[in-house]
This record gives structure tokens, sequence and C-alpha cells, in this order.
């Protein structure tokens, strides 16, 4: 019986990642090919599993219909076990049916594992996984959101901080690159890692640019494409701003108010950081993007913030309430008024 690198050396997946784009409703069929390099014949058990990131990156491994975003109980697979002749490869076919009334992403992954059930000689670590990225035709949103951009001016360098959110409802790639520029001239360009982000995961890029004894007017700007090749570009911070940011005592990290569609409330999150310790109440109005009349006005308590660590603050609004706001697009205003400095930011919202 092989171990688990024993296994890695012998056997490979020609499609260790599946990516497949389906209609409501139909069925498609999809194979994959095992390839075995050793001079053993290899008995593999076939299952499938869910897959999740963990908080540190890792991927989780999942029974079926763990994750809210699991397709596994769509899949059907042609056996339970396959049979890899020595020095040969075997197809491996499966089904994906989809609903009729799928949205969005889901993923899943199907284990090939070295030995059969009740040998009593298995190596549960022996295995091979394909996953499967689904994608709904018609039914899924793309959008990668830029939830956080900060630059400043350190010690002669520029400094960037960006944080951006997949904020559609299937798995997506971001890669791309942030540049400083002067006078429409890129000066330095540093390319970002591509990163895999499932439905309402992050992904946090920073970095230095070398370049010191730069003129007064400096710009940054990121460009980024996702996995469906969609481009987004934008400005991280002009020089004037980033010079003013560097200079505050107060300035906000995060701001993040959506609408929980399951609890018909409006959640807010937002980060608070500060130089010197302070106490700050932030106020968020919401206000009707059509007429610009505030509706609604929602505050936090007060809180004690230290320099370094920034405050997290939360707080939600039942729409069931009287006075609850109709459906449509508003535009909600967090502000933090703290001694001298007065801090804003603002972040457009759908109610549906």
């Amino acid at each position: 019986m092989l171990g688990s690198f024993g296994l890695a050396l012998s056997i490979s997946l020609d499609q260790p990642s599946i990516f497949l784009e389906t209609d409501r409703g139909l069925s498609v069929t999809h194979k994959i090919k095992l390839i075995n390099r050793g001079q053993e014949d290899l008995n593999l058990y076939v299952y499938v599993r869910d897959w999740v990131y963990a908080e540190n990156g890792v991927k989780e491994f999942l029974p079926p219909g763990e994750s809210q975003y699991s397709c596994a109980d769509w899949l059907e697979l042609s056996s339970d076990h396959l049979t890899v002749p020595a020095n040969s490869s075997r197809e491996f076919p499966f089904v994906l049916k989809t609903p009729g009334d799928a949205t969005g992403g889901h993923q899943a992954v199907i284990f090939f594992e070295a030995g059969l059930p009740g040998s009593g000689r298995i190596n549960y670590a022996a295995r091979l996984g394909a996953l499967i990225y689904q994608k709904t035709k018609r039914y899924s949103l793309d959008y990668i959101e830029p939830v956080a951009l900060k630059a400043s001016l350190q010690k002669g360098r520029y400094v960037y901080n960006m944080d951006f959110r997949n904020s559609g409802d299937a798995w997506n790639t971001i890669q791309g690159n942030v540049a400083l520029v002067s006078d429409g001239e890129a000066l330095e360009q540093i390319e970002l890692y591509t990163k895999g982000l499932l439905p309402g995961e992050s992904v946090k890029y920073s970095g230095v640019f070398e370049q010191t004894g730069l003129p007064d007017r400096m710009e940054i700007f990121y460009m980024l494409e996702d996995e469906y090749g969609n481009l987004q570009t934008g400005q991280v911070l002009s020089a004037d701003s980033a010079k003013a940011v560097a200079a505050r005592e107060m300035w906000i990290e995060k701001f993040d108010p959506v609408y929980v569609l399951a609890k018909n409330a409006i959640q807010i999150n937002c980060e608070i950081a500060v130089t010197k310790p302070r106490s700050v109440r932030p106020t968020v109005s919401i206000y009707n993007s059509e007429t610009n009349v505030r509706v609604k006005t929602v505050e936090f308590n007060a809180k004690q913030v230290n320099p370094g660590n920034p405050a997290k603050l939360a707080v939600s609004w039942p729409l069931g309430l009287p006075g609850s706001i109709p459906p449509g697009e508003y535009l909600c205003v967090l502000s933090i008024g703290s001694g001298n400095d007065a801090v804003s930011a603002r972040k457009m919202i759908r109610i549906d």
C-alpha cells in the first residue's frame, strides 16, 4: 500500500480545478483523467465533499451540504471506486445537474483516495482532489468591491493599503497592479498577487513604493482583472490627500453598511483608528438617493479607541419597525467628530 508521499509521486489529475458554467435545470457531463506513473495498480475510493476557506486562508473540507455554497448534492459520480493500472491512465466521468432555481456560484471537491473502505490498511491522507467551481449562467453576479483604499507618505516613500471584497455571488479571482503616477506617467508599478475569493471573502494588499524625492503632485492608481475578464480601475489617493491623511489623528479603516435580507435589517459595521486615545460616537445618516432626503439616522454607542487597536463597531436596525425604509437605493454617510477632527465615509446600498 502506498503512503501519501508515494501516492503523490505516482498519480496525478489532469484537472485539479474544474470550472463549469451551467444552465438552470440542465445537466453537464465532465471527465477527469487520472494518470498512474507508478509500477503498481492503484485502487481508489471516490467521494464528494464541500470545501470553504478557513480564516487562515487554508481550504477546509466539510461533509456534503454543510457549506452554504455547496454543489455536492448536485454531483452524480459514475462510481464510488476506480482502478488505475500501472503506467496507465483512466477517465472518471461525473454529472453535475443544476437545479432550476439555482443562482450564483457553488463549490465542491471530488476526492480520489488510495485504497478501498474496509481494507484495514488505508492511509486516509493519501488522496487527491479535483475542486469543482460551478457558476449559474445568466443568474450570477460578478463584482469585486473596493472596501478600503488608503495611502500615506511615510519617511519619504508612498505607502498603500487596499482591501477588496468579492461582493458577487460566485467564486472569483482578483489580480492586477498598483502604480505610482506623476502627470500621467507611471514611475513605479507593483504587481498584485492572484487571490481566489469565495462570495463575501476579502483580500488585503499593502506595500511601499521604492521611489523617493518625488514631485509634490503624485497619484496612486490600481487596475484589477477578475476571473471573467472584468476590468476595474480606481484612484487610491492623490498625493495631497495622502499627506492630509498622514497628518490626521483619526481615520476610518472600514465602513460597511449592508442590507441583510434574511433578517430584513440594515447591518452597519465600521472600524475607527486613532493616533491618540479618544472617545468616539459615530452616526450614520441614510439618504434617499433620488430625492436626497434623509430618511433615518442610526447612532452607535460611544467607544473608547486607543492607538494601534482600531475600534470595531456594529449596529443593526430592523426594517420591520415603525418608520421603516421602503425598497430602493440609499446613500449611507458615516460621520465622526471628536475634538478638532471630523471624518466621514459614504457608501450606497440597495434595499430589496
